[in-house]
């Protein structure tokens, strides 16, 4: 009984500590994990890591080939473009519930992650640019957790991490970052009245507005990306 509570326990840390860097780009696209370096890594037998790298490939964050082992998702342009969609199905149901149940909790952390985004848009620059991305991504898992819906969460919560995963935020706008914090505040005073269809339109419209940039833009998404790769400087 020890030995599987321990085992569950070396798989659980290798699972966030992996899913923290592929979510934050630690390995490049395509990178293969494998299993005995990593069990070296983490000090563990192959066991827990492979029921790591198995859950990741049910995140859809990395890829399982029969014979080729396991590797880094590689994100097309359909896969993002099918996550906006689903995001923009399911996302502002989510807020809806969050806005009705979270009371005065989800308010005072989406408080505090639109303080944080906001900061790091007046500071600018690229330094800034991790601290919004942890901005949006805490204000919107809050929303999700404060949803009080597992399906949802799980459903949902690789999804929230695909605009770090393909570096969008690097090539947003200081306007479009500012309209992006304007729909935060905006949600958050859903929240604070407790007005789910509120929190529901003001979501569709965020997730619409995003998703359209994005497509804008995904010329440049790409260029950035493949010289990221090419150079050899992608950041952590």
């Amino acid at each position: 009984m020890q030995e599987q509570t321990t085992m569950r326990q070396g798989s659980d840390k290798a699972y966030e500590v992996l899913r923290q860097r592929l979510v934050g780009g630690h390995y490049k696209a395509g990178t293969q994990l494998k299993e005995e370096p990593l069990a070296r890594e983490f000090g563990l037998s192959r066991t827990p890591v492979r029921a790591a790298l198995k859950r990741l490939v049910a995140d859809g964050l990395a890829t399982a080939d029969a014979g080729q082992g396991i590797h880094v998702a590689q994100w097309s342009d359909w896969d993002i473009e099918e996550t906006f969609q689903l995001r923009m199905l399911l996302e502002p149901y989510a807020a809806c519930l969050a806005a009705e149940r979270g009371g005065v909790a989800l308010v005072t952390q989406l408080k505090a992650s639109n303080e944080q985004m906001a900061n790091a848009i007046e500071r600018g620059g690229e330094g800034a640019v991790a601290q919004i991305q942890e901005a949006n991504r805490s204000f919107h898992r809050a929303l999700l957790d404060a949803s009080g819906s597992p399906r949802l969460q799980t459903i949902l919560e690789t999804m929230i991490d695909m605009p770090i995963i393909v570096r969008s935020f690097y090539l947003s706008t200081r306007s479009e970052l500012e309209q992006s914090l304007h729909h935060h505040q905006d949600l958050t005073v859903a929240a604070t009245a407790a007005d789910g269809e509120l929190a529901r339109q003001v979501m569709q419209l965020h997730l619409r507005m995003s998703y359209h940039r994005f497509m804008q833009h995904r010329d440049q998404y790409r260029a950035a990306s493949e010289g990221t790769r090419a150079s050899g400087t992608d950041r952590h």
